[in-house]
């Protein structure tokens, strides 16, 4: 008796050199056939005639230029807003009956600051330019949400860390601000912070349910940042700390409710000892490569 040999499942990545979209690539590649794009995003037309010959079950993407990083806003604007529509536009227009999904990457900017756990149902007030290109993609998502041939998920990422971050992100610029004994300001603020491996797991589950709405990706911890960094400082450099704040309380909060999330199926997160200790592990094995 010979067994049906069952064909992986494609998916469609963008943004597979970044860090979380190598990380997923590298973590789902056998379980998954995963394929990327070999040009520039925006050659656009080589874009359509290669997805037309093409195909593949899901799309995530990933590919975006975040807020730290220092590209005029054109660049942003073409990247993080135009692309994407395009590129879903291009979907709907050549669709394909086995195509059954797209997962856009989002963040937890579109919200701007909070003064409590904000949930998919709170109000979007960007503050920065990458959050208001990510939610105009989402705005034309969820507004003709019901005209799409295919499924469409958007997932709203906290801030997540991995020990492949360099500058740009919390933890490696708090790290670098502690070893150079430079003044830690305005630090007393709560954020959410998740591994990136519970990341990839979310995503994995919103690709394997379909689920066409949009989801926090994020811990459901309120981290407040100056505990955060005496921690990472304990653990690591012990240095004196030079904290400076505001005299004006400045509500800059941001950290999420993922009851949704755990609702899907995702159950259990790393605490932040293993957060951290996944950064500290990349800056000891970075040092030991030189």
């Amino acid at each position: 008796m010979h067994l049906k040999k069952v064909s992986k499942k494609i998916i469609l990545i963008t943004g597979r050199k970044g860090v979380l979209g190598s990380y997923f690539y590298n973590k789902y590649k056998t379980k998954y056939k995963i394929i990327s794009f070999p040009y520039r995003l925006e050659q656009i037309k080589k874009l359509q005639e290669w997805l037309k010959k093409k195909s593949f079950q899901y799309f995530i993407h990933f590919a975006a230029i975040t807020s730290k990083q220092k590209k005029n806003y054109n660049k942003i604007n073409l990247i993080n807003k135009k692309l994407p529509i395009q590129i879903i536009r291009l979907l709907q227009k050549n669709f394909k009956k086995d195509f059954k999904y797209f997962l856009f990457i989002s963040t937890s900017h579109v919200y701007g600051f909070h003064k409590k756990k904000v949930s998919e149902y709170d109000r979007r007030k960007p503050f920065s330019k990458y959050g208001r290109t990510k939610k105009a993609v989402e705005d034309f998502i969820l507004n003709r949400k019901n005209k799409f041939y295919f499924k469409i998920g958007i997932a709203r990422i906290f801030n997540f860390t991995s020990d492949k971050q360099n500058k740009g992100h919390f933890i490696p610029d708090v790290y670098t601000k502690i070893k150079n004994k430079e003044n830690l300001i305005n630090l007393n603020k709560n954020r959410d912070f998740i591994h990136i491996d519970d990341v990839a797991r979310s995503l994995e589950l919103m690709i394997k349910k379909r689920k066409d709405r949009a989801l926090n990706i994020c811990s459901g911890n309120k981290i407040n940042l100056v505990s955060l960094t005496r921690k990472l400082n304990s653990m690591s450099l012990n240095k004196e700390l030079i904290f400076m704040n505001s005299r004006k309380k400045i509500y800059q909060d941001i950290y999420g409710n993922n009851s949704l999330l755990k609702k899907l199926g995702m159950k259990k997160f790393k605490n932040l000892n293993i957060i951290l200790n996944s950064f500290l592990y990349g800056k000891k094995a970075n040092i030991n490569n030189r």
